[in-house]
């Protein structure tokens, strides 16, 4: 079994960090191996210093590899009691705190939006909770990931017929979207909401002034020094209203957890800790 100190691994590591601008330690070691050994077996190479050569001479192949260390599972609705929270809670009580100070603005930031599911599925719910009174707030969405041939996809707005029947509902299939034969295309009444871009989360630099931020699903892969510098970027990227939400196997552990307060365990929603803005 392959060790965090084989010196192929090493010197890979350390390509992918001058690639991607980052510390040597932002994953975890024994992902970045199982995916590494994964795209080294791809190509038929049969150690990780070989690999590295191989790397060294192609000059694309650290694009590809970086596709495969990212992973892109996603899905409509994907853990229904977030939805419902989303539906239910977190959006009318945003709503309503933007009605009594009068703004108008809904940021919503679906970080990690990989193929794009997730985006969409927040746009349908803002259709369907808002309705006629849409018109009355400037919504947008902003829909961030790594990896560039995802967020093609994502921008299409083009699945195949199968998930979508799967995955969403038929009275939200009806309204948002569009037969294509063996696809279904989302509308435009969804695509004008979303503004898909490329963004790494390790990057120091985060867009600010969110409502909410869907962050789900991602920071398992990551180191917990990784994590921490995530966390810190999303409390100064969050309203002082806004909430977090995480993975349902995800959770603010150890010296990061001051940051937030948990809003709702079940759905991983947590709220900025104001306590640190009143101490300074």
């Amino acid at each position: 079994m392959l060790q965090p100190n084989d010196k192929g691994y090493q010197l890979i590591k350390r390509e992918l960090s001058k690639f991607l601008n980052l510390d040597d330690n932002m994953y975890k070691d024994t992902y970045l191996l199982r995916r590494i050994s994964a795209r080294a077996r791809r190509l038929g190479v049969n150690n990780l210093m070989d690999y590295y050569l191989f790397l060294k001479k192609n000059k694309n192949e650290i694009e590809q590899l970086l596709l495969t260390i990212t992973i892109n599972t996603t899905e409509f609705f994907r853990d229904p009691i977030v939805w419902k929270t989303f539906q239910n809670k977190l959006l009318p009580e945003i709503i309503r705190y933007k009605q009594m100070n009068n703004l108008k603005e809904i940021r919503i930031w679906s970080a990690a939006c990989s193929s794009g599911q997730e985006p969409y599925s927040i746009a349908m719910i803002i259709h369907e909770v808002l309705g006629g009174k849409l018109d009355n707030f400037k919504v947008s969405i902003l829909a961030t990931d790594i990896d560039t041939k995802a967020l093609a996809t994502a921008m299409s707005g083009i699945y195949p017929k199968n998930i979508v029947d799967k995955q969403v509902p038929l009275s939200l299939r009806k309204k948002y979207f569009i037969d294509e034969g063996e696809y279904y295309k989302v509308n435009s009444s969804l695509k004008k909401l979303i503004m898909f871009k490329h963004f790494n989360l390790l990057n120091k630099s985060y867009p600010k002034g969110f409502d909410i931020i869907f962050l789900r699903n991602v920071l398992i892969y990551m180191t917990h020094d990784a994590q921490g510098i995530v966390f810190k970027n999303i409390y100064s990227s969050l309203q002082d209203h806004g909430y977090l939400i995480l993975g349902r196997t995800e959770s603010i552990i150890g010296k990061f957890a001051y940051l937030f307060r948990i809003y709702d365990l079940s759905s991983r929603v947590y709220k900025k800790n104001l306590e640190l803005i009143k101490n300074g």
